[in-house]
C-alpha cells in the first residue's frame, strides 16, 4: 500500500495539490472518514485525525472499503456535521461522482499521472502531498493498483490511498498497453475533471 507522504518539489509543483488545497482535502477526508469510523465501529482507536500524520493506510483502506459501499453515507455526513462551509459541502458532495476500481498508471506527464481504466478510459490524476511519480517511478510504469479517484475543485485526485496489485507485466504486455493509451489517447484524450 502507498500514502501520499512527502511534499511537492518547487519544479512540478503543478502535478499534486498546493498546501492550502491539500488542507482543505485532507479536513474534509478524515472528517468524512471519522464519521463513517463512528458509524460502523470498524477501527477502535481511530478517534478523530486532524492530520494524516501517523494514520496508517491500512487504516484507511478498511474505513474507506466501507465507505465506497454506499455512497449515501455522504449525505448523513453532510446532514450531522455543523460546522460545513458550502465550499465543503460541495466538494464533499462530488465525491459521489468518483470513479472505482483497477487502474494502470501509464505515464507520468507535465501535469498529472495518466490512469487507464478497463482500457477504455484514461484519467489525468494529481498527486495529493506529492507528485505520483514519487510514488510510482517512471521505471516500474505500468503500474497495476486499485483505489477510487474523486473530483476535488476541477481537477481528479484519489481517495489518499491506493493498493498496489503485484501483476507482473511483461514486454509484450507493455507494449499492447502503449498501443491502448495511443489510441484511447488519440480518439478521446485524456480525462481531467469529474
Amino acid at each position: 500500500m502507498k500514502a501520499a507522504s512527502c511534499g511537492c518539489q518547487k519544479d512540478i509543483k503543478v502535478r499534486c495539490l498546493e498546501p492550502k488545497d491539500r488542507k482543505i482535502f485532507f479536513d474534509n477526508w478524515l472528517g468524512l472518514l471519522a464519521f463513517v469510523n463512528d458509524k460502523h465501529k470498524i477501527i477502535k482507536k481511530f478517534g478523530h485525525p486532524k492530520s494524516p500524520v501517523g494514520v496508517k493506510p491500512e487504516t484507511i483502506v478498511k474505513i474507506k472499503a466501507k465507505l465506497w459501499e454506499d455512497v449515501n453515507i455522504i449525505d448523513e455526513y453532510i446532514d450531522s456535521a455543523q460546522k460545513l462551509s458550502k465550499t465543503n459541502i460541495q466538494i464533499i458532495k462530488n465525491w459521489k461522482n468518483n470513479v472505482s476500481g483497477y487502474f494502470l498508471i501509464v505515464r507520468h506527464l507535465k501535469k498529472h499521472s495518466v490512469f487507464m481504466h478497463n482500457e477504455k478510459t484514461l484519467y489525468g490524476v494529481l498527486g495529493i502531498s506529492c507528485p505520483i511519480s514519487d510514488l510510482v517511478p517512471k521505471e516500474t510504469l505500468p503500474f497495476t493498483l486499485e483505489t477510487v479517484l474523486l473530483p476535488f475543485k476541477g481537477v481528479i485526485i484519489y481517495d489518499s490511498v491506493f493498493v498496489h496489485n503485484n501483476v507482473t507485466i511483461g514486454p509484450n504486455m507493455r507494449k499492447g498497453f502503449n498501443e491502448t493509451y495511443s489510441e484511447i489517447k488519440r480518439a478521446k484524450g485524456i480525462v481531467t475533471g469529474l
